[in-house]
């Protein structure tokens, strides 16, 4: 039995603004202006802009949360 490994398999750890924004359900312009604001560190990769999975899991978690209380 042969493990092929496909494009599915691979484990995302960078996303464009665009990958960023369908991951996170935030907009393109939300992650541009997050990034502007300081509150998402991206990196370049010549004129790519590139997002890693951690920060965009550490930026989400930093937002206000409402409703019931978070329990750790």
């Amino acid at each position: 039995m042969q493990n092929k490994e496909t494009e599915s398999d691979a484990i995302v750890i960078a996303y464009s603004p665009v990958g960023a924004a369908l991951a996170t359900g935030r907009s393109r312009s939300r992650i541009f202006k997050a990034i502007k604001n300081k509150e998402l560190v991206a990196r370049k990769d010549g004129r790519a802009t590139l997002l890693e999975a951690d920060e965009l899991r550490r930026w989400v978690q930093s937002l206000p949360t409402i409703g019931r209380e978070r329990t750790t």
